[in-house]
């Protein structure tokens, strides 16, 4: 009986340090090896953003959010572009843009050779905005160009429909 409640002890207590977020606003970015440090700290908070519900006034998402623009603008390892397609399908909407920058992040620092091609990170990007998007416990409205581009993704056809 002791060892087992030592073993729910121990997961209790690793289980909630590991959801202690990271304080995303102590983390430097004013050198090109800050940035190169920062990778994993940006991986983390695109994974924060697309994997929590959304929540307009949460606090931890807006710092993950903050720093992943800085991140985003500071690196010199990785180039993000906003084309008129991907601007125009987030157009009027932070909300969607900011988890579309989380995406492209997380793309990027995940698949690290095709880093530099810019047509599959903003499709890989927009692939997991729409399954953020599609996901009904996430909390996030679909816009109408949303709903499209999951029709499209769901066809097999969103390659085309980003061009």
């Amino acid at each position: 009986m002791k060892k087992l409640a030592f073993v729910l002890l121990t997961f209790c207590t690793s289980y909630s340090f590991s959801q202690t977020p990271t304080n995303f606003d102590q983390i430097k970015l004013d050198q090109a090896s800050d940035c190169k440090t920062a990778e994993p700290y940006a991986l983390e908070a695109s994974n924060y953003q697309l994997s929590t519900p959304f929540e307009k006034d949460d606090i931890q998402r807006l710092r993950s959010l903050s720093f992943i623009i800085k991140w985003m603008g500071a690196t010199p390892d990785y180039q993000f572009s906003l084309d008129e397609v991907a601007s125009k399908l987030l157009k009027g909407s932070d909300d969607l843009l900011g988890l579309y920058m989380a995406a492209m992040t997380k793309y990027v620092l995940e698949n690290k050779a095709s880093a530099a091609d810019q047509k599959a990170i903003k499709l890989n990007g927009i692939t997991m905005l729409l399954t953020y998007a599609e996901n009904p416990a996430n909390k996030l409205k679909m816009t109408k160009n949303l709903k499209k581009l999951s029709e499209a993704k769901a066809k097999g056809t969103l390659e085309q429909e980003l061009q």
